[in-house]
């Protein structure tokens, strides 16, 4: 019994080594070539599982670390969330964010349809795709000295809300259709415990969060801003699980709600060290353990289409809400573009789609190879745009 306690051990421990050692030689590669670090790493686990070298494959102890790696990423997300920011622009942001959602959200319910998808995953596509993530978009802008531009603003503001929209979209997909009956929980209960978290966060937000953080952050231990964040985001993720909605979900949202104190920086660069340092990567790697291309023979012309599906509804979507505001054709064009990448949000979103049953693994493949796609077409394209 203890010999195979230590073999497990030491195969989750090769596995672990392994996973991290992609996961830095594959993110650099990925950055040098000047692609998102994030993409590096999901690779770093289609390379190391069943899609090619079937070396290391998912395991409990693999997906526990990648649960909370997901939980510190969301939260990190939710403290760099600037509502001051979206107010400042709010026409043209949520004019920006809405359509970006509502054009792949409709899109791709009636794809996955004629694809005959069943109802179910055919919103959920939509759910997938409406999200975005402005982190590579930043990086863009930032190298071009664009971020503090009309169309700079504009995406950061947008993709304020568009995090909202994904978030709120995903809560309640997952609320209605994750197949809570195991809870034995009527709708109305479910809706009642989720709209019961958000006004509970609220009110501890305002009224318990401020001194809380402020007096367990001067306590004399290491990295205690650090632990104070850790414990946010697992304890709001309990009680969001016990509301029936994600973990992530109130990782995030504890994130938005102490993003403005002035503990916040030194929270989220503790937090980012813990996160990035080791569960972070380990979330995106399993990400691509998951990934498997077999009976895939048949389906290409799938992804070819839902691909540009993905690039085209974020690109016109989002750029048609910027023109409507009274932005000129070239800011329209950059904020269509720099809202097109999916990178982690979406992917998040469909690991959480994966882990509530809603679709299965060959479906979650597809779905992590389109946000690839994504992810590598939009700081290429965005490029090519701003040097002109």
């Amino acid at each position: 019994m203890q010999h195979a306690i230590q073999q497990g051990n030491m195969t989750f421990y090769l596995d672990l080594f392994l996973m991290l050692a992609a996961a830095i030689i594959m993110g650099l590669g990925a950055q040098r070539i000047g692609m998102p670090i994030v993409v590096g790493q999901l690779l770093a686990g289609v390379v190391l599982g069943p899609s090619l070298l079937n070396i290391v494959q998912i395991s409990h102890s693999i997906e526990f670390m990648a649960e909370i790696g997901v939980m510190i990423l969301m939260f990190i997300v939710g403290l760099e969330t600037d509502i001051k920011q979206l107010k400042a622009n709010i026409k043209p942001s949520l004019m920006v964010a809405v359509l970006g959602a509502i054009f792949p959200m409709v899109v791709f319910y009636f794809l996955a349809q004629a694809y005959h998808f069943d109802t179910k995953q055919a919103i959920f596509w939509g759910v997938v795709f409406a999200a975005t993530s402005v982190s590579i978009t930043a990086e863009v802008l930032n190298e071009y000295h664009q971020l503090k531009t009309r169309a700079g603003v504009t995406i950061l503001g947008a993709a304020v809300a568009d995090d909202i929209l994904a978030v709120a979209s995903l809560s309640g997909f997952i609320a209605i259709f994750s197949g809570q009956a195991d809870k034995q929980q009527p709708l109305w209960l479910q809706g009642l415990l989720a709209v019961g978290f958000f006004v509970g966060l609220y009110v501890v937000s305002r009224y318990v969060l401020p001194t809380f953080v402020r007096v367990a952050t001067k306590m004399s231990l290491p990295a205690m801003s650090g632990l104070v964040g850790m414990l946010l985001a697992l304890g709001a993720g309990t009680v969001a699980e016990f509301a029936g909605i994600s973990a992530v979900v109130g990782s995030f949202f504890i994130g938005v709600a102490i993003a403005n104190l002035p503990q916040a920086h030194k929270m989220m660069s503790e937090m980012v060290s813990i996160g990035y340092g080791l569960f972070i990567p380990i979330f995106f790697a399993s990400i691509g353990l998951k990934i498997s291309f077999d009976g895939f023979g048949d389906k290409w012309g799938l992804l070819l289409v839902m691909s540009l599906a993905a690039i085209l509804t974020k690109w016109v979507g989002s750029g048609l809400g910027a023109k409507m505001t009274g932005m000129s054709y070239h800011d329209a064009n950059v904020i269509g573009l720099g809202m097109v990448s999916r990178g982690e949000m979406a992917l998040i979103v469909a690991n959480i789609g994966l882990q509530a049953h809603v679709i299965g693994k060959d479906a979650y493949s597809e779905l992590a190879i389109i946000i690839l796609v994504t992810t590598i077409f939009a700081p290429i394209a965005l490029r090519k745009v701003l040097v002109k």
